[in-house]
């Protein structure tokens, strides 16, 4: 049997997979990587501790088949899916993180954290934790680190989406959702990056 790559994918704010699913319904045929959705319910008043463990199960489960694993956080999975790379760093091929807050960031108003982080106490706590751990990525890490965000991003801030030493790529296209989907369909950095 050939080692498979699997993509962990987690979804934006509102949790649902159903787009992501349709969004990379052909990357196991076109590109030989297997997504596998994780339904994370950043609006469910839970803390952030219980979703990190779901995330941090399904890769002890993979990596017990001995599959090659990789993860994809979309805007609020962002931090999140970082936050499993740093407690699974020997088992994770590569991170993304698809346009997500990654620090509070100083942006005031509509896209400041404050607001972005109102309707998740988890989300909040994600970010927060990410951005404490942050300092300790090796050089290392950081090359395992694509970051992605749209040319103009309406709801996050650029500063809060990239990470330094990492590979920082922006989508040719405007608008958080637009640019989020676009990443996953037809952009190859992201593909190349997941299958170099």
């Amino acid at each position: 049997m050939s080692l498979e790559h699997k993509v962990i994918i987690g979804p934006g704010i509102d949790g649902r997979t159903k787009n992501l699913e349709w969004l990379t319904k052909n990357w196991p045929e076109k590109y030989g990587l297997q997504p596998i959705m994780v339904p994370i319910s950043w609006k469910d008043g839970e803390l952030f501790a219980p979703k990190l463990k779901q995330i941090t199960d399904l890769i002890d489960r993979l990596a017990d088949q001995g599959d090659q694993i990789s993860l994809v956080g979309c805007s609020a999975s962002g931090s999140a899916m970082l936050n499993a790379f740093m407690a699974r760093k020997k088992q994770i091929y590569r991170v993304v993180n698809n346009g997500g807050f990654l620090r509070p960031g100083t942006a005031k108003g509509f896209r400041s954290f404050n607001q972005r982080t109102a309707a998740s106490l988890a989300f909040r706590e994600s970010v927060l934790r990410f951005a404490e751990l942050e300092p300790t990525l090796t050089a290392a890490d950081r090359a395992k680190i694509l970051t992605v965000r749209p040319l103009w991003d309406e709801l996050v801030p650029p500063e809060t989406v990239v990470i330094f030493g990492a590979m920082n790529t922006t989508v040719p296209m405007i608008e958080h959702v637009l640019g989020l989907g676009l990443a996953l369909v037809k952009y190859d950095p992201v593909i190349m990056f997941l299958k170099t």
